[in-house]
């Protein structure tokens, strides 16, 4: 009777279960990784408590959460991928510098045997762990990011480990060549290098195969042990408590992985058992896994009648066809329709998992009309047909009406702006709303010369008759808008002066098309390479123009409602911000972006928190953008809101570049820290090409120097902001579809 391979069928059915658990990790669970929650509200009989993380296991969270309030289970399972990973490319690396300089000690190379003997003796003096943790917990690699991080890691525990398993190796070598047939292969003359690949390597090839699964386990184990010492990819250490005047960290992973769990659980031993048992037991059924498997392996491969080094060297030799004659049919029949199998499975799971994310736009340009803009007549047909499709898919006004107005002022449209600069050797003509725009300005024309305030004190100015009949250069890095007014204001009451030139910090945004009419006095914001042009050219003349129309009405937010599903967060709301403002027909499509990802958002399962849509005017103006308003009276609690996406800065239908930033994201507030941080990393495995936002430090917190308006909900409302814009439109390598998909599978797994 056939005896069974006990250890290889074991070991087979984990390896499958961890391979489809690395492929197909949303099969396993809808939940995400990367959301913290460290309190939750349980209303019972009428009453309503609060729970501080960690959570038991539940219906929530079935296998419980950690101190952050994570889902263990979703964790393991999204986990599963980066620390088994971790363990095959140790082993790569391992058997990468083992087996070569395994194989020239065993031919009698002195420095390769030397190397592995004398890393043998460190090793054993100073534990590999030790050395590990030394090395690991260098400032350098604490900081790197997860890319990295794991060639980091990689590195440095192929290092420690590789010379054991070297002189494993180099004893085998050293047992192969004592063969008689080896000394037959010398005898006719072939050489080393030959002997090695046609006959070494055959012989050696079944135990490089059982050692690797093998080393795959001993890797894991050493990521474990490296784990309790708070020792993993992707270490954020914050810092958690300074009072004393000494820095405690909180070490939390920017990434699911298995070691980092055992590191922020190990002091919930007592009060959550739970968050060390089950990481424990993923690394535990990991490693037996492994090892069943290897162990499998050797029962097979060492067998007397196994032929096993002939078939190795008929691969290297790439003898296929010799190779499958050496199969009996039956087998044959076996491996192909196991082939099959396993093929047809993977696409059928493949398929399967994969949720419909898709959000498509048919454009259609009849649907809207040409332009929207704040003030316009045409205002009213398109707030009309937001209103109905909040309607349609039952979202709710938070107020009475969808509709939330604000007085815009005396507003007027730029029809026509145009400004030249004399430098005495030639006349430079420059582009609107790329090279300036006025920001202030009534229908006029005007020339003269410039004066460069830019590096002076404006406040302390004694003769401001030094400015008449002068364009005045203010840089706008060194004083903020109201103290620009101020000193305008100031200005124009003692000299006449021709206009203001705003020098654009780096980043700002020039797309302007509305001003104040100011008779007399027109401000223009200009880049800063102009700025460099004037300031080289100080006898130059400058010419500018402009003709504006009024514009009439009020400025209408659209904003509604979906209530979350869930008794205890349904209040919570994640808000997210988008634009109907356009100037040309390629907007349109834009909006019907805008209201498909709506559209999309509410028939997504599981929203257990609400979601708040604003569409919101204006913004296509600073001053006058929607968002303005909105922080002035927001309609929701801020301190129920659990992240603001601002996606206001989205102008482009296709583009080449993302302008993304989750800064006004802190992990203090840990929903939109892991929302922002899994936007993220989706755009960057996706192959987008991002570009940060740039910002300025103010008590420690940060503002955005492109736009007021992008500060507005973190600075006013102090709620945490995620901006995405696309860049200039360039060769479209990316479209808005690919970007919506991501935002929309991010929003609800994160929204469990």
């Amino acid at each position: 009777m056939k005896k069974i391979n006990l250890p290889l069928i074991l070991g087979t059915m984990i390896l499958i279960v961890i391979l489809l658990i690395m492929s197909f990790p949303d099969m396993f669970t809808d939940n995400s990784p990367y959301t913290i929650q460290l309190m939750r509200f349980i209303n019972e009989d009428g009453k309503l408590s609060a729970e501080r993380a960690p959570f038991a296991p539940g219906d929530d969270y079935p296998l419980g959460s950690d101190d952050l309030g994570r889902d263990i289970f979703s964790y393991i399972i999204h986990g599963t991928r980066l620390t088994i990973s971790l363990g095959v490319l140790i082993a790569v690396g391992q058997f990468l510098i083992a087996v070569p300089m395994a194989l020239l000690g065993g031919f009698g190379n002195r420095l390769a045997g030397s190397i592995i003997r004398q890393s043998n003796i460190i090793f054993s003096a100073i534990p590999a762990l030790l050395i590990s943790i030394v090395l690991l917990k260098l400032r350098f690699i604490t900081n790197l990011d997860k890319q990295s991080s794991i060639m980091a890691f990689v590195l440095v525990l192929t290092a420690v480990s590789w010379p054991k398993l070297g002189s494993l190796i180099s004893e085998r070598v050293q047992s192969i060549l004592q063969q008689p047939f080896i000394k037959g292969e010398v005898a006719i003359g072939k050489r080393k290098s030959r002997i090695a690949m046609e006959n070494v390597i055959p012989h050696l090839a079944p135990e490089l195969v059982i050692l690797f699964f093998m080393e795959i386990a001993r890797n894991l184990s050493m990521i474990m042990q490296l784990g309790i010492f708070s020792i993993f990819v992707g270490n954020l250490g914050i810092i958690n408590d300074a009072t004393s005047g000494a820095m405690i960290n909180t070490d939390i992973s920017f990434e699911p992985e298995w070691a980092s769990m055992l590191s922020t659980s190990r002091t919930l031993i007592s009060t959550a058992p739970w968050a060390v048992i089950y990481p424990a037991l993923a690394f535990f059924i990991s490693v037996l896994g492994f090892n069943l498997f290897g162990e499998g392996l050797r029962n097979i491969i060492q067998r007397k009648d196994s032929r096993m080094p002939l078939a190795f060297r008929k691969l290297i030799s790439l003898e296929f066809k010799y190779l499958w004659n050496m199969v009996d049919r039956k087998r044959k029949s076996k491996v192909l329709a196991a082939t099959i199998i396993l093929i047809l499975s993977f696409a059928a799971l493949s398929f399967a998992n994969r949720g419909d994310y898709r959000v498509t736009v048919d454009s259609n340009p009849d649907i809207f009309p040409q332009e929207v803009i704040i003030g316009s007549g045409n205002i009213g047909e398109v707030v009309q047909t937001i209103t109905d499709r909040m309607a349609q898919l039952g979202i709710t006004p938070l107020e009475e009406d969808y509709e939330m107005n604000y007085d815009i002022g005396p507003s007027f449209m730029i029809e026509d702006q145009g400004m030249s600069i004399d430098t005495g050797d030639e006349i430079i003509q420059l582009e609107p709303n790329s090279d300036f725009t006025f920001t202030t300005s009534g229908s006029s024309q005007d020339e003269g010369h410039v004066y460069d305030a830019s590096r002076m004190d404006l406040f302390s100015v004694a003769d401001l008759k030094k400015f008449e009949d002068k364009f005045i250069l203010i840089d706008k890095r060194f004083y903020n808008d109201l103290s620009i007014n101020h000193f305008i204001e100031s200005l124009v009451d003692d000299v006449q002066i021709k206009g203001i030139l705003l020098v654009a910090e780096k980043d700002e945004s020039m797309d302007g098309f509305i001003t104040d009419r100011s008779q007399g006095l027109s401000v223009i914001l200009i880049s800063r390479d102009i700025a460099g042009i004037l300031r080289s050219n100080p006898e130059s003349r400058i010419s500018i123009n402009s003709s504006v129309k009024p514009l009439e009405g009020d400025g209408r937010n659209v904003v509604g409602i979906l209530p979350g599903e869930d008794e205890n967060i349904g209040d919570e709301a994640i808000v997210v911000g988008m634009n109907y403002n356009y100037t040309s027909d390629k907007g349109s499509g834009l909006l019907e972006f805008n209201l498909e990802l709506m559209e999309r958002l509410c028939q997504q399962k599981g929203n257990k928190r609400s979601i708040i849509f604003m569409f919101l005017d204006g913004t296509i103006d600073e001053r006058r953008h929607g968002i303005n308003h909105m922080v002035e009276d927001f309609p929701y609690s801020p301190n129920k809101v659990e992240v603001y996406l601002d996606l206001t800065g989205l102008a482009h239908r296709e583009f080449d570049r993302v302008r993304f930033s989750s800064a006004q994201a802190p992990v203090t507030r840990q929903f939109a820290w892991s929302l922002g941080h899994h936007i993220e990393n989706e755009l960057v495995d996706e192959g987008f090409d991002l570009v940060q936002l740039q910002t300025r430090s103010v008590e420690n917190e940060y503002y955005f120097t492109g736009s007021q308006a992008d500060n507005a909900m973190f600075w006013e409302r102090g709620i945490p902001t995620v901006h995405i814009l696309t860049d200039e439109a360039g060769e479209g390598t990316r479209s808005i579809e690919e970007l919506g998909s991501i935002l929309l599978e991010v929003i609800n797994r994160n929204n469990y």
